[in-house]
């Protein structure tokens, strides 16, 4: 998923969440989102506008966590990852996009 404004996640309770970002230019981000600073994980995660994103549940059963979008979240200004697209931008993360994206049907 992208979206054109900024994304704050804020992890509240639970598992971490795993999440990839995939930059403009290419670049491939792990952050996790969790309660842990001792484990590299952060409570706050900043997503700028434009970047792609996909997360997981590191491990466990549940995960909560809330976001908040500036300068506001309009259907519109969203995006899902379509496989084919992805790829056609982002060729060294096919591993990554193929894990994450649904196969297209036809």
């Amino acid at each position: 998923m992208s979206t054109s404004s900024d994304i704050l996640h804020f992890h509240h309770h639970g598992e971490a969440i795993t999440y990839h970002l995939l930059h403009p230019d290419g670049r491939h981000r792990t952050a996790v989102l969790g309660q842990d600073p001792t484990r590299d994980q952060v409570l706050t995660l900043a997503v700028p506008g434009g970047v792609w994103k996909a997360s997981h549940l590191t491990q466990g059963d549940h995960g909560l966590i809330s976001e908040a979008v500036a300068p506001g979240f309009d259907y519109t200004d969203m995006a899902l990852g379509h496989e084919d697209h992805l790829l056609e931008r982002f060729p060294e993360q096919a591993d990554l996009i193929r894990r994450y994206c649904r196969p297209v049907e036809t």
